[in-house]
């Protein structure tokens, strides 16, 4: 037992990405506890209240990340799920024998409250033994995820970095060429779609030059958070570097897109932020077509920005809606050293 266990612990520790962490784990607690299913959902606050949301189960002992959600998969009020709400808000392990099958729930929190629960199901209960098992692997998922976390994020705004975005855009189109293969009957324009946009803070070197870096961070501090709360909890956010960031959007049509995007630009406009006034920024997307490589994407977004900025500022551009009123000219190749 000590070697598998041992075993278990060292692939855990091999994983570099957040999602595969998630599995890794759920594979792990599968297998030395002879489980019938986990579930693991992520918890966060939104305007006061906790919501969660799933990151990865397991069916039939097979093991699932978020990319395999349904596209109208939603967030949901803690309050609503009474096992779950009891092990965050007592920090404490919570069982329940439901016609036979028994439930256990072990939450995970940081320093900052919680972050996560797992849902734990056996067909007879775990033994003391067992539980105090399960929550020393919870514990090193906890912390291990801590230090992925630590070395994935931008340091002043807390969303994810330049180094997470080139790993996590090849995953992103690589999830997207599978599920075209396993639907080849899918178009574009449906829910299925993904996009990239870039965000750019418009003369964000004058916010810097006249009133000095402090502000001009805190303005990068204020739009980050501003993009916490106007994108969905399983869009991925990422500060790109000085004034950019970039947002990963899943399941979602053009117009749909387009609509989240400019909801968050007019959100922008209409706050005032602190000495500096008004502040706007120009956006520009691509759709995140399956097989097509992370610079030809980026590439698209960016000339759709380009031609935002270079056209009045303030506004969203989509990269095939140019193309198709030729405002642009699509390109016909794209190869990784063209951008990187």
């Amino acid at each position: 037992m000590a070697h598998k266990l041992l075993d278990h612990v060292r692939t855990i520790t091999l994983h570099r990405d957040t999602a595969l962490l998630d599995r890794s784990v759920i594979a792990s607690l599968l297998e030395l506890l002879h489980l019938d299913d986990v579930k693991l959902v992520e918890i966060y606050r939104l305007d006061g209240e906790l919501y969660f949301t799933t990151t990865a189960w397991s069916e039939e002992r097979e093991v699932f990340g978020q990319d395999q959600l349904p596209p109208d998969a939603e967030a949901l009020p803690l309050a609503a799920y009474a096992g779950t709400r009891e092990a965050v808000e007592s920090n404490e392990i919570v069982s329940v024998d439901e016609a036979g099958q028994y439930r256990h729930w072990i939450p995970v929190h940081s320093e900052d409250g919680p972050i996560a629960c797992f849902e734990l199901r056996h067909q007879s209960g775990l033994t003391s033994h067992q539980l105090d098992l399960a929550a020393g692997i919870i514990g090193l998922y906890r912390n291990y995820r801590a230090l992925l976390e630590d070395s994935q994020q931008d340091t002043l705004t807390g969303l994810s970095n330049r180094k997470t975005f080139d790993h996590s855009l090849a995953h992103f189109l690589s999830s997207a060429s599978e599920k075209q293969q396993a639907s080849p009957e899918r178009r574009h324009g449906d829910m299925h779609d993904h996009w990239l946009a870039v965000i750019d803070i418009d003369h964000f070197k004058r916010v810097n030059d006249r009133f000095g870096h402090l502000y001009g961070d805190e303005v990068l501090i204020l739009v980050a958070n501003r993009m916490r709360g106007c994108f969905r909890q399983d869009d991925k956010l990422f500060r790109f570097g000085g004034e950019e960031f970039v947002v990963l959007l899943r399941h979602v049509d053009a117009a749909g897109a387009h609509s989240t995007l400019d909801r968050f630009r007019m959100a922008i406009a209409g706050e005032e932020f602190p000495q500096v006034g008004q502040v706007t920024v120009s956006i520009g997307f691509a759709r995140a077509e399956a097989g097509a490589s992370p610079a030809a994407v980026l590439g698209n977004a960016d000339e759709a920005l380009y031609f935002a900025k270079g056209n009045g500022r303030n506004q969203v551009c989509q990269y095939e809606a140019l193309v198709d009123a030729g405002q642009l000219e699509r390109k016909t190749l794209h190869t990784e050293a063209e951008f990187f």
